[in-house]
């Protein structure tokens, strides 16, 4: 947004940006000094929270994870990713000597127990943050701050507003409010009812349908009324599990599942084996994109849902020409990739100029920020 054509709201917002990135954390390196004090890192709870950060952990900051641990009694003493899982008990021996990241979704449980037995260092960690950090110490924070404010004057309620200031406060602030994202969760994942209103007659596409969890959520809100679905899921061990899953359902025969991925071209390609985290581009597993234009391009499309794991950009392209003819709802998930809370609902704007965007937030982590538009 040029600087001239700014209200003064708009040059508040950016201001308060350009401060932010200022003085913004470096996360990875903070993450670096902590674990160099401690004798012990510690990850407590055994999820899936746990097992996609593994990696990224690795990768960015270079220090081993000597123990995870988990209330389960059925965990201890096992290992988990080639680390051990000890009990509450025995890490409350050692607790001088560790730093402990919890790693589960209901945190707070955790951080109570750990604080009210004199733990020193106990943290939340951002898979995502961390990219993040890496990220904006290499790119102009000028153009950052003049697309996130593009952004904001876009939205279209003030709890969107809220969702976005919350994001940017927690990758560019200090990190010490580890409730920031708690203050905007809500339920109702893709289908939040102030945003979202279903008719008996939804054509539905879901893009990364994993095991038909959405799938599931959508049969129950319509009572099984809609018109048919459209189900992608690229993960050969996701994809078998939602056929098994689709054809227990009394709607199996308005369902069509397909085994590949959405993408802006038709290729085979590659991508990293997960359960409910597939990323597609990098890893051991082989499997096949296309277009959804190509795929989909004489079918009624009323509602696409996307959560691709940072793919999404991608897969909007390949699916301008339905977006742009038939203008159905969307709801994209924007929380893989800093860049994508500018990229995403911009380029939807750019796609359809007279949708409405709306932010929502469904974790009390980073995890499943969701760009909602609707005409």
């Amino acid at each position: 947004m040029p600087m001239n054509n700014m209200t003064g709201s708009d040059l508040q917002v950016r201001n308060h940006i350009i401060e932010l990135l200022a003085k913004r954390r470096n996360y990875q390196q903070e993450l670096i000094d902590l674990t160099g004090r401690y004798q012990y890192v510690v990850f407590y709870g055994i999820g899936e929270v746990f097992n996609t950060m593994i990696s990224t952990w690795e990768e960015c900051i270079g220090r081993k994870i000597d123990y995870c641990c988990d209330s389960d009694k059925a965990k201890w003493g096992k290992c988990f990713r080639g680390i051990k899982c000890i009990s509450p008990e025995e890490l409350t021996a050692i607790k001088d000597k560790c730093a402990v990241f919890v790693t589960i979704g209901e945190f707070k449980p955790v951080f109570n127990f750990m604080t009210e037995r004199g733990f020193p260092s106990v943290n939340l960690i951002f898979k995502y943050d961390l990219a993040a950090s890496c990220f904006l110490s290499s790119h102009d924070h000028n153009e950052i701050a003049d697309r996130l404010c593009k952004v904001y004057s876009c939205l279209s309620d003030r709890q969107s507003q809220k969702v976005f200031n919350s994001i940017v406060a927690r990758v560019l602030g200090d990190g010490k409010n580890i409730e920031i994202m708690v203050d905007v969760c809500e339920k109702h994942q893709y289908f939040p009812a102030d945003i979202i209103k279903l008719s008996e007659h939804e054509s539905f596409v879901d893009i990364g349908a994993f095991n038909g969890d959405t799938l599931r959520d959508l049969t129950a809100r319509t009572h099984g009324k809609f018109d048919q679905v459209f189900s992608f899921e690229l993960d050969a061990i996701n994809f078998k599990a939602l056929q098994e899953n689709v054809r227990l359902m009394p709607e199996c025969d308005r369902i069509k599942i397909y085994n590949v991925g959405i993408w802006d071209s038709e290729c085979d390609i590659t991508y990293s084996i997960g359960q409910s985290q597939s990323t597609v581009g990098a890893g051991e597993a082989h499997g096949h994109v296309v277009r959804l234009d190509d795929a989909l391009k004489n079918e009624k499309i009323t509602f696409i849902k996307m959560d691709i794991e940072g793919a999404e950009p991608q897969a909007l392209r390949g699916s301008q020409n339905i977006i742009r003819s038939q203008k159905p709802m969307l709801a994209i998930c924007i929380y893989h990739d800093f860049k994508h809370l500018w990229e995403i609902p911009l380029y939807i704007k750019e796609l359809v100029p007279e949708y409405k965007i709306y932010l929502r937030h469904h974790t009390n982590l980073e995890y499943e920020t969701v760009c909602y538009a609707i005409i």
